[in-house]
């Protein structure tokens, strides 16, 4: 399976994350211990999160094993001659190429040999590695705060797949075609570093009359709110009530509610076909979904969805308990630039991969090999 991956990483050179819309966490059907269940839910959420951004990344790498072992057992050979190509009179071995790494009886392998012999192969793909690494290391200088990321997200890796796989950390490595803990540390500390690099020049992308606007339009006080669900079946799911189902169902409770029924009675009432929650106060940038956030902003306080509001989960009545003031500019600036800049990254598919060829770009370089050149243009050319 490594094989198809990592070419995607080659071609792509990886793309983080991405930021989820957070959804509105499935609730208990009773009251009692609402808050210790709330905790359970998130952590559930939190780590159904992790375990598709683990899959999502060893995906990259069993599918890209050749390329990632070639860059492991190329790589001081790549830097060889990156810094041929930039600084070629600094190493006088490699001058005319014509050097030899092997003989066999009567056949000598010549360092050019295996240069273009890696061009015809791999293109400018381990070249970009090399690259990328070199500028983003300065960019962003190792600290404790990468490092204890960087060993946490390995060890995590390596229980995941000791628990669902049975593999020891030595036999993970060899799997995924890495020589060494280190090579793998290396691998996602470029990959912590790009995405890094990834974060803030959406963010750069922001501007002030964005934010202004944002903030006149979306912004709003803290809302404190509970809410019914009527749940609809998920795909592959025989049990549960299909979408008109739901629909019908949680149109009958607000009708419930507009005949004066009131709430704990309907909760009461409706138990067995529902689940309900109070989910305390939330921000305009909650981890919610955003038609929930949206209702919670649009309603007053005191009143309950006249509609029902459509999330993944399935159909909510929401009832607005209380509201905070709207906080100051100064105070949300930060946070209303975390939105707009997620907001581009959405919008745009490629923006991962322009943000690194912008990295490049500013960091002067250029190609004195033609055929690298070439490639790279090429390469580019399908984001622009």
């Amino acid at each position: 399976m490594a094989k198809e991956a990592k070419k995607a990483q080659n071609k792509k050179n990886i793309k983080e994350d991405k930021i989820k819309k957070a959804e509105v966490s499935k609730t208990v059907k009773e009251d009692k211990n609402l808050k210790e269940e709330k905790v359970v839910k998130e952590k559930k959420v939190k780590d159904k999160k992790n375990i598709e951004k683990i899959n999502s990344f060893l995906k990259i790498i069993d599918d890209n094993r050749w390329p990632i072992i070639l860059f492991i057992v190329g790589f001081l050979l790549a830097t060889l001659i990156f810094r041929c190509i930039f600084w070629p009179d600094r190493i006088a071995t490699l001058k005319d190429g014509t050097q030899p790494v092997a003989n066999l009886k009567d056949e000598v392998i010549t360092a050019d040999d295996l240069y273009e012999d890696m061009k015809k192969q791999y293109s400018v793909n381990i070249l970009l590695n090399t690259i990328d690494d070199l500028i983003l290391s300065k960019k962003y200088p190792s600290n404790d705060e990468m490092e204890d990321e960087i060993k946490n997200t390995a060890d995590y890796y390596y229980s995941v797949y000791e628990k669902n796989y049975g593999y020891t950390k030595d036999a993970f490595l060899s799997q995924y075609g890495f020589t060494s803990e280190k090579d793998f540390l290396d691998s996602l500390r470029l990959d912590y570093r790009k995405n890094k690099y990834y974060e803030d020049y959406a963010l750069s992308l922001v501007t002030d009359k964005e934010v202004q606007k944002y903030y006149d339009d979306e912004v709003f006080g803290d809302v404190d709110s509970k809410h019914i669900l009527v749940s609809t079946k998920s795909d592959g799911d025989n049990d549960g009530l299909s979408d008109e189902e739901a629909k019908k169902l949680a149109n009958e409770i607000i009708q419930k509610l507009n005949d004066g029924t009131s709430w704990d009675d309907v909760v009461n009432e409706y138990k067995d076909q529902i689940v309900t929650e109070d989910l305390g106060y939330n921000s305009f940038n909650a981890s919610l979904e955003s038609a929930y956030l949206k209702e919670c902003k649009n309603l007053a306080v005191g009143e309950y969805s006249k509609m029902p509001v459509l999330t993944s989960y399935g159909y909510h009545i929401v009832f607005k308990k209380a509201q905070k003031d709207k906080p100051e500019l100064k105070d949300v600036e930060e946070d209303v630039k975390e939105v707009l800049a997620n907001e581009k990254k959405n919008a745009d598919t490629n923006l991962y991969y322009k943000s690194l060829i912008k990295m490049r770009e500013e960091a002067g370089l250029e190609f004195s090999d033609t055929k690298l050149r070439d490639e790279y243009n090429k390469y580019i050319s399908q984001y622009k």
